[in-house]
C-alpha cells in the first residue's frame, strides 16, 4: 500500500521532489545547515524524495527504506544521496555511526516500535542529533501499524536527552507537514503529531 501511494504521488506529479524538507530539518528544529555539513546523516523511513539532497552535497548522506529496490522506478538514481534497503528494526550500520538521525512520519509505520527505538539509539553517536516527527494516537491501518502514545518522546530516554518536544493536532487530509506549520492545538483523545530534537548521552 506504501508503494501504491507512491506510484500514485509519481503519476499525479511526474518528478517527485523534495523542497520541503530544508525547513522541516532546519529551521523547525531550530537548527541550521551548518548543523549538518560535514556530518553523517541518516534518514529513517526516507521515502523516494530525495528527503536529504538539500544537503547531500555539504554532507554524508544515508536513506533507508525497505521498499529502496521498489523506489528505483520513481528515480532515486538521479539523487546525490544513497539509498539503504533495510527496515529500521535492523539497520545495517555500525554503532554510533552517525552523527545525526533523523524520522519524518516513519515511527508509526514501523512493525515492532521497541526495536526500532533501540536501533536509533544504537547508531546515534554519543553528543549527536536525533530529529523525530510521527503521527501519534491514531487508529491503526495497514501502512502505519502502530498508535503511538503522545508521550512516545520518552521512550528515547536516558540514553537521549529531549531538547525540545512539542505536538499539534492533525489536519483532516492528514497531510503531516502542512499539519505542523498549522499547528492547531491537539485534542486530547484525537489524532496527533510529535515531534522532538534529542541530544544522544
Amino acid at each position: 500500500m506504501e508503494l501504491q501511494y507512491w506510484l500514485g504521488r509519481k503519476a499525479h506529479e511526474g518528478r517527485l521532489t523534495g523542497r520541503h524538507y530544508e525547513y522541516f530539518y532546519t529551521t523547525f528544529f531550530g537548527l541550521d545547515r551548518g548543523d549538518f555539513a560535514g556530518k553523517r546523516v541518516l534518514d529513517i523511513g526516507c521515502g523516494p524524495r530525495g528527503s536529504l539532497e538539500w544537503i547531500a552535497p555539504e554532507a554524508r548522506c544515508t536513506g533507508l527504506d525497505p521498499l529502496v529496490p521498489q523506489y528505483r522506478a520513481l528515480g532515486i538514481d538521479e539523487h546525490t544521496m544513497t539509498y539503504v534497503h533495510a527496515g529500521a528494526e535492523d539497520m545495517p550500520f555500525p554503532e554510533g555511526h552517525f552523527q545525526i538521525v533523523t524520522s519524518f512520519n516513519n515511527l508509526d509505520h514501523v512493525d515492532q516500535v521497541d526495536r526500532a527505538v533501540d536501533e536509533i539509539k544504537r547508531v546515534t553517536a554519543r553528543g549527536g542529533t536525533f530529529l523525530l516527527i510521527t503521527e501519534v494516537e491514531h487508529e491503526a491501518s495497514p501502512t502505519e501499524p502502530q498508535n503511538l502514545p503522545r508521550t512516545i518522546a520518552h521512550q528515547f530516554e536516558p540514553e537521549f536527552e529531549i531538547v525540545t518536544q512539542g505536538i499539534c493536532a492533525i489536519r483532516a487530509d492528514h497531510n503531516v507537514y502542512q499539519s505542523l506549520r498549522d499547528n492547531q492545538r491537539f485534542q486530547s483523545g484525537e489524532p496527533g503529531i510529535v515531534h522532538a530534537r534529542f541530544r544522544r548521552l
